[in-house]
């Protein structure tokens, strides 16, 4: 029976595993809806983080004693969910422990072999850490939508949503997210008033927001980069990447120049983010080398290795990334 890892980075809209050998060779891949405990309930984080494993198990093909399960996961712990999971786990061959660890903990091996670093995170959700000799020594923020997460995928959407309401009442400023949110809703422009005197445009938008998650509400994000022209969505771009750069400033160790890694949906569009930290890192007297994340199913695929005591070094890091994406290419 071949001796395999499983890594799965677990975000707020995918969940993704990966079963790799000791040697970092992918042997198989599966991808589900978001598996976040804070974002999804129990059952269906759950449910997707084994429907992803289960699909890399089977197209492996064989049996295999998997050694260590590591989750990269975005939000809160959950005991009903990794009871869940676990269980579900020992089934696919599961014969060592179930290991949990924050996903921007794995942003940084995602592009580096690097011990020391630091991982500014802006996508459904956002946050900052600071990685010292592999492990997680400072967070900011990354504590969910109903406690931070400022700045992020979810936020951006959640005011975009504030700013419509604001527009469509009158006492907000007029906005191109306004036509482009309802858009996206299906819900026509009109001067008609609804039941409840409310314009009816407002009305439904409304009734559709309140029937959709909470984190849903990030699905308005890209709607916000592609009007960032519009003055409402470039200060919400603006305030986004004033929040991250807080966060970095908090995290910064002066004494630790390290590579950021950027990582997130949100992030790669921050324009303005990665000047303002290399700023912030010059200031402490280092040459900053601020770069964008790579996969994250690499960064935990790393993880993983590095709890069984395997050494990455660039050298392996760079397999790894090729063998994940040739498997990709072959799906």
């Amino acid at each position: 029976m071949k001796t395999a890892l499983l890594a799965i980075d677990v975000g707020g809209s995918t969940s993704r595993a990966t079963l790799v050998d000791m040697a970092g060779n992918c042997l198989g891949q599966g991808k589900n809806r978001g598996g976040n405990p804070g974002s999804n309930p129990p059952d269906q984080a759950a449910a997707a983080i084994i429907a992803a494993s289960q699909a890399a198990a089977a197209e492996a093909g064989e049996p295999l004693d998997i050694k260590v399960a590591l989750l990269a996961i975005a939000g809160p712990r959950n005991a009903e969910m990794q009871r869940r999971v676990e269980e579900a786990f020992r089934a696919l061959g599961l014969s060592g422990s179930l290991v949990l660890t924050g996903d921007t903990h794995a942003m940084l091996p995602s592009v580096t072999a690097a011990a020391d670093g630091y991982c500014i995170f802006c996508g459904t959700g956002s946050g900052a850490v600071r990685i010292h000799n592999g492990d997680v020594a400072a967070v900011v923020d990354a504590a969910g939508y109903l406690l931070g997460d400022l700045g992020s995928g979810f936020w951006l959407g959640q005011h975009a949503a504030i700013a419509v309401t604001a527009a469509l009442e009158g006492r907000g400023p007029k906005t191109a997210l306004t036509e482009a949110v309802l858009g996206s809703l299906d819900i026509p422009m009109s001067d008609d008033r609804a039941f409840d005197g409310r314009p009816r445009p407002l009305r439904l938008f409304i009734d559709a927001i309140y029937k959709m998650r909470p984190i849903e509400l990030a699905k308005f994000a890209p709607l916000v980069v592609a009007h960032r022209e519009d003055s409402v969505a470039g200060e919400l771009l603006a305030q986004s990447e004033q929040y991250l750069l807080d966060n970095f400033r908090l995290v910064y160790d002066p004494g630790m120049p390290g590579p950021v890694v950027l990582g997130g949906s949100v992030a790669a569009h921050l324009t303005g983010l990665p000047t303002a930290i290399a700023a912030v890192i010059r200031a402490a007297g280092h040459e900053p080398d601020v770069r964008l994340a790579g996969d994250p199913t690499v960064g935990a695929v790393v993880l993983a290795l590095r709890h069984q005591g395997v050494t990455v070094d660039e050298a392996m890091l760079a397999r790894i990334a090729a063998s994940i994406r040739d498997r990709s290419l072959r799906a």
